[in-house]
């Protein structure tokens, strides 16, 4: 019998690189190019489409293992079918197209995703050393003139430009730019999940005082730190990417 596997965190994840799903998957993404004029495609927790067919299927999957000869199912895949299609289909290839380079079983690709050389990153290293940088944690600066200069350390071998980098500071998961410089600690509460939910490794800094309701002083330094990461992205090499209503200070209360 098949099995479940979860790398979405959401149960059950989609076999990507089942010869009948991935041209299910190729298809859909045809239409909305042909027949709706989408010009690109952001693709959640994109290493999921790199991972390996399940093994208990018995119709023949190409691919190789990243590490070793031995595939079993899930395992990353240096040449995953799915992404091979896509990024040679003479349509999509056309378009803009956008991995989050991980996943929720721990498969990270920052730098290294299957590529083609026309794939585009959401640079999570980036936002994380930008948000040690400027709240003033040591030991970063060189690791952040490296974003400022386009991530030549992840993206220059192999001939990839700085717009394969995606650079952003938040987005819509976790916090907004006005609570990474108001809480140190999220305040998941309004679900029912006891703060369970969420990443709780945010590297915020809250200026001095937790929560909305600060001194003048502290609302100024907030101020003034949000401007810091907005000139960051603005000169660093890449693509800015910034999360709608960060440009007025919006926020989830953490």
């Amino acid at each position: 019998k098949g099995e479940f596997y979860n790398y979405s965190g959401c149960g059950n994840t989609f076999n990507c690189n089942h010869p009948v799903v991935r041209q299910f998957i190729l298809d859909c993404l045809r239409y909305w190019v042909i027949e709706m004029h989408v010009d690109g495609f952001r693709f959640d927790l994109a290493s999921i489409m790199t991972r390996g067919s399940s093994l208990w299927d018995p119709v023949n999957v190409f691919g190789k293992p990243i590490e070793g000869d031995l595939l079993t199912t899930g395992s990353p895949l240096g040449s995953p079918p799915l992404i091979d299609m896509i990024s040679n289909d003479p349509i999509l290839r056309e378009v803009k197209l956008i991995a989050e380079a991980w996943d929720a079983g721990g498969l990270y690709q920052v730098g290294t995703f299957p590529h083609w050389q026309i794939w585009s990153e959401w640079n999570g290293k980036f936002r994380d050393i930008v948000r040690q940088f400027i709240k003033g944690t040591d030991g970063f600066a060189g690791a952040f003139a490296e974003c400022l200069c386009g991530s030549p350390n992840l993206y220059q071998e192999g001939g990839r430009k700085p717009w394969n980098s995606i650079n952003f500071v938040c987005a819509h998961d976790g916090f907004t730019l006005a609570d990474l410089v108001t809480y140190n600690n999220k305040n998941n509460l309004a679900n029912g999940e006891d703060n369970n939910d969420g990443e709780n490794h945010n590297n915020s800094w809250n200026c001095g005082q937790e929560g909305e309701f600060a001194s003048i002083l502290v609302k100024k330094l907030r101020k003034r730190q949000m401007r810091n990461f907005f000139v960051c992205l603005m000169v660093s090499q890449g693509i800015p990417m910034i999360y709608m209503g960060d440009e007025y200070g919006h926020t989830k209360g953490g």
